[in-house]
């Protein structure tokens, strides 16, 4: 869900406070590093924070605000387009915010645009749950596609001639749509989460 610059602040102040205390701040201390005279207005911001699924919150205690985040795997990149593979071997992990995801998901940043219309930019990170069932996905689910002699792409997915072709579906005008037969490709998972990073986020835009 996209931050507003107030709820951007007031997120940053959080983690920043959290990582340097180990606990959460009361809402006065979130009143006094804002600068701010309303407490209501430092209680919307909260809520709206909330309701985007960047925190948690309980009622009756002074501390009551949990940041909401998943340390993933980061394997590498995926290509949103039809180029070169990327190197598979990759050891990294990133921090993203605003969702738990399962045990077993992981992280891989977007390199290209034919992705685009589907909110999925260059520099983007898409998160994936590990699937290799191409009959288990919907008709039109984003997942990353393994390509015979040709190597990784994310796309929608769609099924042709009684299911022994793939459709492997751009979403960008400039990029052509491809049929392969059934034997050239694997499904090595399916799209969960998509986060763009931003003045110190990686902010949630689409699970």
């Amino acid at each position: 869900m996209i931050l507003l610059p107030p709820e951007r602040r007031v997120l940053n102040l959080l983690r920043e406070w959290s990582e340097r205390h180990g606990y959460a701040p009361t809402l006065r201390e979130i009143k006094e590093m804002l600068q701010v005279s309303s407490m209501s207005f430092v209680q919307d911001l909260l809520k709206r924070l909330q309701e985007k699924g960047y925190i948690e919150r309980q009622r009756g205690r002074a501390r009551t605000i949990r940041l909401l985040s998943s340390e993933l795997p980061l394997r590498g990149f995926i290509q949103a387009g039809y180029l070169t593979e990327h190197p598979a071997s990759y050891s990294d992990r990133i921090c993203l915010d605003g969702h738990r995801y399962r045990e077993g998901d992981y992280a891989l940043k977007v390199c290209g645009n034919s992705m685009a219309d589907a909110q999925i930019l260059n520099g983007d990170v898409v998160v994936i749950r590990p699937e290799n069932d191409l009959w288990a996905i919907r008709p039109g689910q984003i997942a990353v596609i393994w390509i015979e002699g040709e190597g990784t792409t994310i796309k929608r997915v769609y099924y042709a001639e009684g299911d022994a072709q793939i459709i492997l579906e751009p979403a960008s005008l400039t990029h052509e749509t491809r049929t392969l037969e059934r034997s050239q490709v694997g499904l090595q998972g399916v799209q969960v989460g998509l986060h763009r990073y931003g003045d110190g986020i990686w902010v949630l835009i689409k699970a």
